[in-house]
């Protein structure tokens, strides 16, 4: 009996492992389908994010593409723009550039004095223009220069001339220049050299504690639609090639880039281009300016009047001192279209 009772107690313990297994085997199975259940969710996520990534890109694309073909009209018309603006605007250029003539003889220049002195002088010599100005008066500058085309006084010389290029240049009253002028189009070359200057005496206006030299050109101007005289408010456009402070002891050269604009009764407004130290006199230094780029940034600096456009009748190349004296001489000043 008692091994009828192992049996049965054997049978008993299989049973419940049996049962144990299925239970286990039913616990697996459900635990394994609800993962795969989670992870094909997740593979259904991942490709839906797949699909949403791509048809994104496939817009990123298209918008990729429509900005270029933006980019490409732009440029076109940007190209079209610079080259109707290239055959609607002229420039001036420089008759006679490396002064081979006279006074006498020359179509080109005539001579600019402002507070001429005695001591004034303005000739042009062996191919060289000489300058010379002594500043003896304490409350106004004076220059000693060479002007072309009309001057704002009434004078005039051969008309300037108007074009695209010294080649097909034509003689023309002005040129006319819009506000904003394209950068590296329009140069102007020089060679010159400052032989020397001085100290004479402490002016009474603008700047009491020094004397001033300052070199280079004048652009004589009507503003839009006004007109051209000593009446009308000029614009007087300077390109300084550089400028001195001075004193009983020392020669200070006014920075690079630096500007003014005034408004006594004209427009008086300009940079300073470059700095020429003193240990540079009498040597011949050799500048090529923008111009286009300083005729429009100096026009910026003009904020009391509304400038359109400005049309150029003249120009001056001069030394100009207050209080102070200076001997310069230019070999040659030259406009070019690039």
């Amino acid at each position: 009996m008692p091994q009828v009772n192992r049996s049965i107690g054997k049978i008993e313990v299989g049973l419940i492992i049996c049962v144990s297994l299925v239970g286990l085997l039913a616990v697996s199975s459900v635990w394994f389908s609800i993962r795969n259940n989670t992870l094909q969710n997740r593979i259904d996520a991942f490709e839906t994010e797949t699909y949403n990534l791509q048809n994104q890109m496939s817009k990123l694309t298209n918008e990729k593409n429509n900005l270029q073909d933006q980019i490409d009209t732009i440029t076109i018309e940007n190209e079209q723009l610079i080259e109707a603006y290239e055959q609607l605007v002229k420039y001036f250029f420089i008759g006679d550039s490396d002064f081979t003539k006279s006074f006498n003889e020359s179509v080109w220049w005539d001579v600019e004095a402002w507070h001429a002195n005695p001591d004034s002088i303005s000739e042009i010599r062996n191919g060289t223009l000489h300058l010379f100005y002594n500043g003896t008066i304490d409350d106004s500058y004076g220059n000693s220069g060479v002007f072309q085309g009309r001057h704002a006084d009434g004078r005039s010389t051969q008309q300037l001339l108007v074009g695209d290029s010294p080649e097909d240049a034509f003689s023309g009253e002005y040129v006319v220049f819009p506000r904003n002028m394209q950068s590296d189009r329009f140069w102007l070359e020089t060679k010159f050299r400052v032989n020397g200057m001085g100290f004479n005496r402490y002016p009474t206006v603008y700047h009491p504690d020094f004397s001033r030299v300052n070199l280079g050109v004048t652009l004589m101007c009507a503003i839009n639609n006004e007109p051209f005289n000593l009446t009308a408010k000029t614009l007087w456009l300077d390109v300084y090639f550089a400028g001195y402070c001075l004193n009983t002891t020392d020669i200070w050269v006014v920075p690079k880039n630096w500007s003014y604009a005034s408004y006594p009764d004209d427009i008086h407004a300009g940079y300073f281009v470059e700095e020429v130290d003193s240990q540079d006199f009498g040597k011949w230094i050799i500048l090529q300016i923008d111009l286009g780029d300083y005729i429009s940034k100096t026009l910026d600096l003009i904020t009391e009047v509304d400038i359109k456009t400005i049309r150029v009748y003249g120009f001056i190349v001069f030394v100009e001192c207050l209080g102070a004296y200076a001997e310069v001489e230019y070999d040659y000043v030259e406009t070019y279209q690039d």
